[in-house]
């Protein structure tokens, strides 16, 4: 019988963890923008490393492979990328589907009020600009909260993501089978060119105006 493959995660994604606490404390709606500080690959909470990322270049390179509380694919992650984390005060487990929906129009209407337009939500969770994926979302729910996070693609580290994942084991409809490269798109090929920091508090001021009178 073949031996099972020791697990490469390292550990927990975990950098939201004091936005998610301050949102159960106060039972008050929670956001955060803000660059990725360094690079990583990211596991969702069900997903096979072996199979979603290439753990023996992670540990070459020594890039940490963590698990994130969310599902979904695994990503790279990196400086260019811009965390946007909402955390909404929501009673009961449900109303997932609802608030992905509500989450990723904010997010699409805060992008076009900062000069790009026609952002929308493709597949499951991604957001999307002329049929290529911008960024990559996950929700995780518990009674009472509910955590959205997106990974904005602002100009990531494009060697890293073909480096480190191979071709997704399930991939949306709209992917077509492209590669990373031919798929993805970021902020700054459709124009966006503001400094990732300065980027990332824009976003925070108009995400946040959206979160406080979101209703779901």
């Amino acid at each position: 019988m073949t031996e099972p493959r020791p697990d490469p995660v390292q550990g927990s994604w975990d950098l939201d963890a004091d936005l998610i606490e301050a949102a159960q404390l106060h039972e008050q709606s929670q956001c955060a923008v803000y660059p990725h500080p360094g690079i990583a690959a990211v596991v969702g909470r069900g997903g096979d490393p072996w199979i979603e990322t290439r753990p023996d270049a992670l540990a070459d390179d020594g890039v940490p492979l963590l698990r994130r509380r969310g599902g979904g694919c695994a990503v790279v992650v990196d400086p260019g990328n811009l965390i946007c984390s909402v955390v909404l005060a929501m009673p009961g487990v449900g109303g997932i589907t609802q608030a992905f929906a509500a989450l990723s129009g904010a997010m699409a209407d805060a992008l076009a009020a900062l000069g790009v337009p026609d952002v929308h939500q493709e597949g499951v969770s991604d957001l999307a600009h002329g049929g290529r994926k911008l960024g990559g979302s996950c929700i995780w729910r518990t009674r009472g909260l509910l955590y959205y996070s997106t990974t904005l693609l602002v100009d990531p580290a494009w060697d890293a993501i073909d480096r480190y994942l191979p071709h997704p084991p399930r991939e949306p409809e709209y992917r077509r089978g492209r590669t990373h490269r031919d798929f993805l798109i970021s902020l700054c090929e459709l124009g966006l060119t503001t400094p990732p920091d300065q980027l990332a508090t824009d976003l925070s001021v108009i995400l946040t105006r959206a979160v406080a009178s979101m209703e779901i």
